[in-house]
């Protein structure tokens, strides 16, 4: 068993300051229900980061994501 906590997440939100940011990890509880609905979610995490880290997070998934879409290969993974 890993010595972290390995989460799934559809949803974030995002609040900074001069001196960091915090990224909040949501998932939606689905309802079964069709039509429009209230869309519950519970946090699944709350990382708090330094605002260097949180500007070299963004560049490293936009790059990531980026070449994602040119390659069919599933699974890239970049390490910074």
């Amino acid at each position: 068993m890993a010595d972290y906590p390995d989460l799934y997440a559809d949803g974030f939100s995002v609040t900074a300051g001069r001196f960091g940011v915090t990224l909040t990890l949501l998932r939606s509880e689905p309802t079964g229900e069709a039509g429009a609905h209230d869309d519950p979610r519970e946090i699944v995490g709350r990382i708090r980061l330094s605002p260097n880290l949180a500007k070299a997070i963004a560049e490293a998934l936009g790059k990531t994501l980026a070449a994602a879409s040119r390659t069919t290969q599933q699974g890239d993974t970049t390490t910074h």
